[in-house]
């Protein structure tokens, strides 16, 4: 069953590239980690409105994290048998509005610092771009993290659907 569209999977695998380079290994300032910094506010900015345009699985409602939507999930990690059709669960919508935040907010300090006379060298718009790249390396690792036990506890392939696409549904799911 197709689960993720070629753009998802593209974008995703973009922003984690643009995140591997610019957070370990271009130089922070250089025009480079500019340029892929900015990519990586475009491509945020693209996703949010492929999630307005897009398929089911891509629009922001079908993974927007309510307190509702995240209680099913509990319960459905508690009984270990999380929806085989279903995208993103509510905690993982949760940690994509967080990531987007966090990618614009770098976007938005990166551009003060060096596209502007008033903050060029501010420290305390310097020491806010790097808490915010430190945060989103944290929520790097919480997603990794997440994916892993996720998909172990839960009985779900999660890897392959971001690879392919496609997930095989279990049968008792039919």
């Amino acid at each position: 069953m197709v689960i993720w569209d070629a753009f998802i999977r593209g974008y995703h695998w973009l922003i984690v590239i643009a995140f591997v380079l610019n957070y370990f290994i271009l130089e922070p300032g250089d025009t480079v980690h500019q340029w892929v910094g900015y990519s990586a506010v475009t491509l945020v900015i693209l996703r949010i409105l492929w999630g307005v345009i897009g398929p089911r699985r891509a629009l922001l409602s079908d993974f927007f994290p309510t307190p509702k939507r995240i209680a099913e999930h509990v319960q459905h990690l508690r009984r270990r048998q999380l929806p085989q059709r279903q995208g993103h669960n509510a905690l993982g919508g949760l940690l994509i509005w967080v990531f987007w935040l966090l990618f614009l907010g770098q976007g938005f300090t990166g551009y003060l610092l060096e596209e502007t006379d008033r903050f060029f060298g501010s420290s305390v718009v310097e020491n806010i771009h790097e808490w915010l790249a430190h945060s989103l390396f944290a929520g790097v690792l919480i997603h990794l993290v997440a994916v892993i036990v996720v998909s172990w506890w839960g009985r779900i392939q999660l890897l392959r659907p971001m690879l392919t696409g496609k997930r095989q549904i279990r049968s008792e799911d039919d």
